[in-house]
This record gives structure tokens, C-alpha cells and sequence, in this order.
């Protein structure tokens, strides 16, 4: 698998074959400050993440997919991970970083572009 789907259960988009996949996970962590200043940190756990590049998505792509994120919440994402593992998952996905913007044999396309995806669950 080299592309991921995304889906609010209504619309589902299929992004282009992926350049590059790499690793986003975070630590989850639970912050309390003390009555003496101390802060303590209780570790909750790892946030599952992945950051996904591509070459070129076409414009009317990348609209469908703002469209879709500007309902928020979390999104059903058919993913792939670092080491080629495919799964399905509850993602939070990030609006896509766009660098150029330029037209391919007339049709509009964004080069350089980017996403994050970040697990609801912590594992």
C-alpha cells in the first residue's frame, strides 16, 4: 500500500501514491503542578503519529480534502507505517502544508505537500 484513504463516514478521499512516510508519535502526558512549584509528569503513554509527503497532489485533491477537515473532529484514515504495515484507524488529521503551487500538462497541481495524522487512542 502506498496510499492512505480518509474518510467521515460519508466522503471518503484516496490521496495520491506517497513519496514519503515518517514517524510523528508523541508522549502523552498528564502535568501537575505542586504547592512548592515542583511539576510532575505522569506518562500516559504514546500518541500513535505519521507525517505523509508527496511530490504532486492535484488541486481538486487537496480542496475535497480541506473541504472535509473544516467539519472537524476525528476522521476513519486506511494508513500505512514506516515499516510498510497497513491498518485502519480514529486520526486526527492535520490541513495539508502546500509549498507550489503549478499546472502539469493543464491541470492544477500542488508540489511538496504534507500531512500529519495523530491516533484518538493512546497506546
Amino acid at each position: 500500500m502506498t496510499q492512505i484513504t480518509i474518510s467521515n463516514g460519508t466522503t471518503t478521499i484516496t490521496m495520491p501514491k506517497t513519496r514519503k512516510v515518517s514517524d510523528a508519535s508523541a508522549p502523552e502526558f498528564k502535568e501537575i503542578k505542586m504547592a512548592g512549584g515542583k511539576v510532575v509528569r505522569e506518562m500516559l503513554g504514546f500518541r500513535k503519529g505519521y507525517k505523509y509527503s508527496w511530490d504532486y497532489v492535484p488541486a481538486a485533491t487537496i480542496t475535497a480534502l480541506t473541504t472535509m477537515l473544516r467539519t472537524g473532529g476525528f476522521f476513519t484514515v486506511g494508513y500505512f507505517d514506516t515499516d510498510s504495515t497497513i491498518g485502519n484507524g480514529t486520526f486526527s488529521v492535520s490541513y495539508p502544508s502546500l509549498e507550489v503551487f503549478k499546472f502539469i500538462d493543464g491541470v492544477a497541481m500542488w508540489h511538496n505537500c504534507s500531512i500529519t495524522i495523530m491516533a484518538q487512542e493512546v497506546v
